[in-house]
């Protein structure tokens, strides 16, 4: 007879679906083991199961048990850490949920995501704490790309190399930035304070990225293109951000 074998890892719960009258599907994004898709059973009808922990905006501490083909049980959940703040303003809670959904959609493999879960904890930090959201989405993005692999080539032209130009175009399909110049034509417009600042939050160090301010001009430039690029890299629409 095979046995369950017990895990544990501090988690943010991204999705709850309701099974049946009593349990749950609950997907979480955990340090540990990347994302996890658990049943809580009861965890629906009765408070006594989980005391009311499994909630989003909440640094928690699961542990769960787990058979080969089957889905994962969740055993326990208690919470480590709140981000109430973010639930005052409407503003917060979307670019929260967007948060947790690019954390899920571009790191689906199961196993230890550390690297990303950082990101994704320091992100729900700052957003609670009064950063300004999108601010703090596009600094996110930003490392979540890099620490995939897909952060684009901000280094210059792909095609000429010009450095210094005074404006760019970002192309998804080109992986970066085109001058004026170059073929082929259409991409967003970036400015080479936006192509630097881009640069800064995907290659600069943890420390680093932490202290950059993005100027309100940039960050309108970045608003769109860099979550426009996430959408490419997925292949599919973020339904977070979709509509206000």
């Amino acid at each position: 007879m095979i046995r369950p074998s017990f895990h544990s890892s501090p988690a943010f719960l991204a999705r709850a679906i309701d099974l049946g009258e009593a349990d749950r599907r609950l997907t979480f994004f955990t340090r540990d083991a990347g994302v996890l898709v658990t049943v809580g059973k009861s965890a629906w009808r009765s408070r006594k199961r989980f005391g009311g922990t499994l909630q989003r905006y909440v640094l928690l501490d699961i542990a769960w048990t787990s058979l080969p083909g089957r889905m994962a049980v969740l055993s326990s959940a208690s919470v480590n850490r709140s981000f109430w703040g973010i639930v005052e303003d409407w503003e917060r809670v979307r670019h929260a949920d967007h948060l947790l959904e690019i954390a899920s959609e571009l790191f689906p493999q199961g196993g230890g995501k550390p690297r990303a879960f950082e990101v994704l904890l320091r992100g729900m930090g700052s957003i609670a704490d009064g950063e300004p959201p999108p601010e703090t989405a596009r600094r996110s993005e930003a490392e979540f790309l890099a620490i995939g692999g897909w952060g684009p080539d901000l280094s210059g032209c792909r095609k000429c190399r010009e450095k210094e130009g005074r404006s760019y175009r970002f192309l998804a399909s080109e992986g970066g930035v085109l001058c004026e110049a170059c073929p082929p034509g259409g991409g967003s417009p970036l400015s080479l304070g936006a192509v630097k600042t881009w640069r800064a939050l995907q290659a600069g160090k943890t420390a680093a990225r932490g202290r950059l301010r993005i100027p309100v001009v940039i960050a309108e430039e970045l608003r769109t293109v860099i979550p426009g690029y996430v959408e490419y890299c997925l292949g599919k629409q973020l339904r977070s951000l979709g509509k206000k």
